[in-house]
């Protein structure tokens, strides 16, 4: 989602057996954030030889170590790898839109834990992505960087910070189900850094989108530790969920 969006450390794990996987895909044209449907992914990373060698789709996902990932690219090129765990890293260059990282699907009001353990370049977005259906709602918990835009709604407090939430409404934008109308719920601290072990209560932000956010908030989808970029930026990102 360009207008508005996403990483990766190592919470004193060494990262081994790292699968890279490689996505050298067509420029494409859409002007929001993305999202292929999950129920099919593009490419499940699940190969004998741990490496996927196709060209992707629009996005492209699967499964490492027991975690969920996923990865979106417009434009430019980016790949994703993996450690041990929760652990990923991405690399991407001169890229329209990226979005991707590793964590579970479908979400949960769990609590989330996190290292960025490396990040450098240009970014927009380090923290927590993920959507819901019924009602269709993508949703941001900006830990690093800012998501902001569309109509304010208040403050919360969590995890010792105060976080600005904002809602905006998307119109025949791709989604996870295709072009569809949706809202989007985004809530902004960015204060975090590098290095340190980090935690997300996703239950106090999911309460007050319920309870504020006008639409409710439907079944869970995917829920990612997630780094998003865009504006032709290149960068990099090593980071770790739990």
């Amino acid at each position: 989602m360009k207008s508005n969006k996403l990483l990766s450390g190592v919470a004193g794990k060494a990262i081994s057996g790292a699968t890279l996987i490689l996505f050298v895909a067509s420029t494409f044209i859409s002007t929001a954030c993305k999202k292929h449907d999950t129920s099919a992914p593009a490419d499940t990373g699940e190969r004998q030889s741990g490496f996927v060698t196709d060209i992707a789709q629009p996005e492209s996902q699967g499964t490492n170590n027991g975690y969920f990932w996923s990865l979106y690219r417009e434009g430019g090129s980016a790949s994703i790898s993996f450690g041990s765990g929760g652990n990923f890293a991405i690399s991407y260059s001169n890229v329209t839109d990226v979005v991707g990282g590793k964590g579970w699907n479908p979400g949960s009001a769990r609590t989330i834990g996190y290292n960025v353990g490396a990040l450098s370049g240009s970014y927009n977005f380090v923290g927590i992505y993920g959507w819901t259906t019924s009602p269709l709602i993508e949703y941001y918990v900006a830990e690093m960087g800012s998501v902001t835009g569309g109509t304010y709604i208040n403050n919360i407090s969590s995890d010792g910070h105060s976080y600005s939430f904002y809602k905006q409404q998307r119109v025949n934008a791709p989604s996870i189900i295709g072009t569809a109308t949706f809202w989007q719920y985004k809530d902004t601290w960015g204060g975090s850094s590098t290095g340190s072990n980090r935690s997300v209560n996703m239950a106090n932000h999911i309460n007050n989108w319920r309870s504020r956010g006008g639409q409710g908030f439907g079944s869970y989808n995917y829920q990612i530790l997630a780094l998003e970029a865009w504006g032709n930026k290149s960068g990099y990102i090593n980071a770790t969920a739990w």
